[in-house]
């Protein structure tokens, strides 16, 4: 059929992932990936699981990795990331917390969370497609 070209012998899977973009004092949240990637930074965020709303795997993953819930608050950005033989779709949202922002710890799935501002954020080894969601972000 004309227009259809194959790129490779295994179709590319689709992974959906989220990201929570939280903004305090002009400080943005980050934190330190567990292994498999510990050297990277990102907001935090995760896989969507199957079937699973976007909100509800936000607040999950922002669970897992920072012990607390976040509240969306307004669309960010969605990218699209190719790595190795899996294309993933990438959500932004930026979310409003819910306790004070200083007793914020890593829990489960992160090593470690930092509050910086945009300019030392982006000095940090960062997750791939964070540049991109940090280049369109605006406050309001």
């Amino acid at each position: 059929m004309p227009g259809i070209v194959a790129t490779s012998s295994r179709p590319e899977t689709l992974q959906m992932a989220v990201s929570a973009i939280v903004i305090w004092r002009n400080q943005l949240l980050l934190v330190r990936r567990s292994p498999p990637i510990p050297e990277q930074w990102a907001p935090p965020g995760g896989k969507v699981n199957p079937g699973e709303h976007l909100l509800m795997a936000l607040r999950r993953e922002t669970r897992e990795e920072i012990g607390v819930a976040l509240n969306p608050v307004r669309f960010v950005a969605e990218l699209e990331l190719h790595m190795r033989a899996k294309r993933y779709v990438l959500v932004a949202f930026l979310c409003d917390i819910m306790l004070e922002p200083e007793r914020l710890n890593a829990a489960t799935d992160a090593l470690e969370t930092r509050w910086l501002s945009l300019e030392n954020a982006r000095r940090l080894p960062l997750a791939p497609g964070v540049h991109d969601v940090l280049d369109r972000l605006t406050l309001r």
